[in-house]
This record gives structure tokens, sequence and C-alpha cells, in this order.
């Protein structure tokens, strides 16, 4: 896990478009994600797979703009998802089949 960490700090936006690094969402009292962090390089198919719970709609909400991480930077071809206008560039890139 750590490791991962590492991979995603140390890459380029060209060398992994998608990046979550360290995001944190917390609903009320329930930590929904807990310094999530994973990149994917171009071509990718990605999956999430964990038990009821784990966080992997909040996951996915958090990539496709539907919920704002508490935390953590998470970005899709160096555009910032947490914000309007970066989430808005990077909506163009990303197919999404929930």
């Amino acid at each position: 896990m750590h490791a991962e960490a590492h991979r995603v700090k140390s890459s380029t936006d060209v060398a992994m478009p998608v990046k979550i690094a360290e995001v944190c969402k917390n609903y009320v009292n329930v930590k929904a994600l807990d310094k999530l962090s994973f990149g994917l390089d171009f071509g990718e198919c990605f999956a999430l797979l964990g038990v009821s719970g784990a966080g992997k709609t909040t996951c996915f909400k958090s990539l496709t703009g539907v919920v704002v991480p508490d935390s953590g930077v998470a970005s899709i071809c160096g555009n910032d998802i947490s914000t309007n206008a970066g989430f808005e560039r990077a909506r163009k890139l990303i197919g999404y089949c929930p």
C-alpha cells in the first residue's frame, strides 16, 4: 500500500493520467475512504473489488464528480476533479459504466 502511494506521488501526469493520492471521504461518523492511493496508466481497464462498505462506490463517485473528497488529490490528466473547472475538463476524457 505504501509502495503504491509513493508511486503515485512520484509520477507525472503524462506517465500516470489517473491519480488518487491519499484521498479521504467521511460521511458523518463513517470513514468511507481513508488515505486511498492508486494510479492508472493509459489504456488500463480498472475495477475495485471488496466487501460491502469498503468504499468502492465512494471512490468511483469521487472520480466522477458526484462527491468531492474531504482531502487528498484526485486528478485525471492533470485536472483536479475537486474543482468545477478541473472536473469539466476531466469528464470529457473518461468513460464510466457503473
